[in-house]
């Protein structure tokens, strides 16, 4: 049997600021069956979010919607930068947008 990589559910964000260090993070959804299984070891605890269901007609419609969705709530905290700090920025291939 061939071992193959296996990844959770999860969002990735790269977030920055002006005079604030960058930030890679993600968050990994709650109930996928690889949430603790991850091969990049990326899941921790601050990182787990819930998905809650959306079917209030009235909040579908508010949103601009035509069906039930899901809704996740997951707060960043940026850190002030400081000159002497070592660069958070990875020089790596993404993909384009």
């Amino acid at each position: 049997m061939t071992a193959r990589a296996i990844r959770p559910s999860h969002v990735h964000y790269f977030i920055s600021a002006p005079g604030f260090r960058k930030l890679t993070t993600q968050f990994n959804i709650e109930g996928d069956q690889y949430l603790w299984n991850d091969f990049a070891f990326a899941t921790r605890e601050g990182l787990v979010v819930t998905a809650v269901d959306v079917t209030d007609p009235a909040e579908i419609q508010r949103r601009g919607l035509d069906k039930p969705f899901k809704h996740i709530t997951f707060n960043f905290e940026l850190v002030k930068d400081l000159n002497n700090a070592p660069s958070t920025e990875v020089e790596r291939r993404r993909a384009s947008t």
